[in-house]
């Protein structure tokens, strides 16, 4: 039997401000923009049983934050071991695998994802198989069936630009990545007790929604390399704050028959108004929702967005988070 290391990883989460096209008459599928950012996130540790007999039995050992973040972490978790095990001559044993933090699931900060490639990369690497790619281990565990930003951003970190998937390819191609500034941060609200789209709903709603018209395609795409990149390259807050406003507005009208509204929380059109008003234009959905980000250029700007969100009447039900840029990929230590 594989005696293997004791592995650890762990992500953060990621942003995905919204595809750049569905359903087109021709070319790839999906794309998008997204960031990673350092919390929440997942921390995850596999290792050999050493304490059963030859019968395969593995512990799945949850804590009781991570349970209560992502109540089907352990269901997840044990999908992914038998996708290991159903490998041609994987011979995999008995494993001991302890979740440590978690990152909310179906609130769009890409949970599955990350979750389910910290685990693969902890299996693999602790049973010491070969080496394998982001890509390869979303093909692995299911995931990156439509964005890409969360595996590529699982690697590298940073600014993520998804250039879409062609209908041969498993993963979307990870068209370019920038260092995110640094100093800049996220403050992220949470509608409590809400989760956004997910499962079945997402499937159906995907399935429902008519193409994107290639005029709103070429809109995002232009947003995306005229001004987003450019201004995350040149770190110009103020138009990277107004351009991923003006990005995430315009894939968000494009999802109005699904979810409701340009965002998935009503009330997050009036948090993003008010701000406007007070000069704080960064306001964006992440993915589904109904996690909304405000980006900010410091601890002061962030303590003056949460005071105008705060003086709504609305903000009651609110819960609030600061994150940072996330310019690496999702760290990994053993015992060998």
């Amino acid at each position: 039997m594989t005696s293997g290391r004791r592995v650890t990883v762990s992500t953060g989460s990621r942003l995905h401000f919204g595809l750049l096209t569905h359903r087109p008459k021709s070319g790839r599928e999906f794309g998008g923009v997204g960031v990673m950012i350092d919390s929440p996130g997942w921390t995850i540790t596999v290792s050999v049983a050493t304490d059963y007999s030859d019968d395969i039995s593995d512990r799945i050992v949850v804590a009781d934050s991570a349970a209560a973040a992502c109540p089907e972490t352990a269901r997840r978790v044990i999908r992914i071991v038998e996708r290991f095990r159903q490998l041609p001559d994987a011979n995999v044993p008995s494993l001991e695998i302890n979740v440590t933090a978690a990152i909310p699931s179906h609130r769009g900060l890409g949970s599955g994802t990350q979750l389910a490639l910290a685990t693969a990369r902890a299996i693999n690497d602790c049973l010491n198989l070969k080496p394998a790619s982001a890509g390869e281990l979303a093909e692995l565990t299911g995931r990156g069936l439509r964005s890409a930003v969360g595996t590529w951003g699982f690697d590298s970190g940073g600014l993520i630009v998804d250039g879409g998937k062609l209908e041969s390819d498993s993963v979307g191609s990870m068209a370019t990545r920038l260092e995110f500034p640094p100093e800049w941060k996220f403050l992220l609200i949470f509608p409590q007790n809400v989760s956004g789209m997910s499962g079945e709903d997402e499937v159906t709603a995907f399935r429902d929604l008519p193409g994107m018209s290639q005029e709103m395609t070429d809109a995002l795409c232009r947003l995306t390399v005229m001004e987003i990149l450019p201004a995350i390259q040149n770190r110009d807050f103020s138009r990277a704050a107004a351009a991923l406003a003006e990005y995430g507005y315009q894939a968000g009208e494009y999802f109005v028959p699904a979810q409701g509204g340009v965002f998935a929380d009503a009330n997050m059109t009036e948090f993003s108004r008010r701000l406007a008003e007070n000069g704080i234009e960064g306001f964006v959905q992440s993915s589904w929702g109904p996690t909304c980000a405000v980006l900010c250029s410091d601890d002061n700007m962030v303590k003056k967005a949460r005071s105008v969100i705060r003086s709504s009447p609305e903000s009651d039900n609110y819960e609030f988070a600061v994150s940072s840029p996330l310019n690496h990929g999702a760290t990994e230590t053993s015992d060998a």
